[in-house]
């Protein structure tokens, strides 16, 4: 996997409009490709949120995170 950030997610549908322009992909494409970007943002503005709130020491203290836990570890 690459690292992904906002710009290389922004580079990625430039690219797809590109390529639907030229009519090497058809809209369907450009549009599966248009949806996983934006899932990619939505996880990306989550870990962004996440981060902010982990920052504050009184919050951090009383959370309990989850993500650190194996999944064999939550309750079934």
């Amino acid at each position: 996997m690459r690292p992904v950030n906002s710009k290389s997610l922004f580079h990625m549908l430039c690219v797809t409009l590109e390529k639907l322009d030229s009519a090497e992909i058809d809209v369907a494409t450009a549009n599966s490709t248009a949806k996983l970007v934006g899932q990619a943002v939505n996880l990306l503005n989550y870990e962004l949120k996440r981060a902010m709130i982990m920052s504050n020491e009184t919050f951090r203290a009383n959370h309990r995170n989850l993500e650190m836990k194996e999944f064999d570890s939550l309750p079934q």
